[in-house]
């Protein structure tokens, strides 16, 4: 990996998270990837979800919740599900019940920081981005909620291998009035986009996950080593965007309260004067009433 600090030994950190991250379902990454192609035929989805009884199951709970079965017959099979969701709500159950188990930490109330406070930072990035993507269609919205959904996950990292050195470095963002990644960096810790890159490569998620957790700080493109194409940096700004929206909206806590204006590079990449980043604020807020139902559906059906 490039530009590791030289006082954060990175492999022993990454020999430490092989026995302290949770796995996700072995079918999340190819599953998410069939489920970009709203012409995947069904049964291929359906034939790989069988493989996951658990999963399935999620799925058939939120299809049978009133918001979404209304009067009809109750759903019984993975391929009525799919009817009755489509694609992009089977997509949403599918990644944020796989996601939600990973950003679970062990001795959680015993800490000064609320890991449920990043799962729901995590979401508002999710669909912010999701958002700013189907309104500008620079990139696929569904990429977009994907990478904004662990955009963070090296945080997660962080909490599990030291939780009191991460504990106390929201305690000096917070003082200090700046970012998560300037504390890092300032104080020489573990960088939380360097170990969710980590995370990344040992869950075998895509190149698209991998390069946004890496360089979701950075908006300098020449900056971004070993990112390839303007589609993937722009993946990259949509999802920097979703961050500073959820930031700015104070959805969740991330770890620090430094929400600073959106990079002008960013802007100029994706074209947004101050009128249009007023209207994604207003779309964003209007995709957090829109999901909120079913996020809690399906919340309810990850326990």
């Amino acid at each position: 990996m490039d530009g590791l600090s030289a006082s954060v030994d990175y492999l022993f950190l990454k020999d430490q998270l092989k026995g302290n991250l949770p796995t996700l379902p072995a079918i999340f990454d190819d599953l998410s990837l069939m489920l970009k192609d709203p012409n995947s035929p069904t049964h291929s989805i359906q034939e790989m979800m069988r493989s996951d009884q658990t999963l399935s199951m999620k799925v058939l709970r939120v299809a049978n919740s009133v918001q979404y079965r209304g009067e009809r017959q109750r759903v019984t099979d993975v391929c009525e599900a799919i009817s009755t969701l489509g694609f992009d709500k089977i997509h949403m159950v599918i990644l944020t019940s796989s996601v939600f188990k990973a950003f679970k930490v062990d001795n959680a109330k015993k800490l000064t920081y609320d890991p449920a406070e990043l799962w729901k930072h995590s979401l508002g990035v999710a669909v912010a981005s999701s958002t700013i993507a189907e309104l500008t269609n620079i990139v696929p919205h569904q990429r977009a909620y994907s990478c904004g959904l662990v955009h963070d996950i090296g945080k997660v990292a962080r909490l599990q291998l030291h939780p009191e050195d991460f504990c106390r470095d929201v305690g000096d963002a917070l003082y200090d009035e700046v970012s998560m990644i300037e504390i890092e960096r300032k104080k020489n810790s573990p960088s939380h986009d360097l170990l969710g890159c980590i995370v990344c490569q040992e869950w075998g998620l895509n190149r698209d996950v991998e390069s946004v957790i890496r360089w979701h700080h950075e908006d300098d493109v020449s900056k971004r080593d070993s990112v390839c194409g303007d589609d993937m940096n722009a993946l990259i700004d949509v999802v920097m965007a979703g961050n500073w929206l959820a930031h700015s909206m104070n959805y969740g806590f991330s770890g620090h309260r430094s929400a600073k204006h959106l990079s002008p590079q960013i802007r100029e990449r994706l074209a947004l004067d101050d009128d249009q980043v007023e209207f994604f604020k207003e779309e964003t807020r209007e995709s957090f009433k829109e999901f909120k139902n079913f996020l809690k559906l399906v919340e309810r059906s990850v326990v």
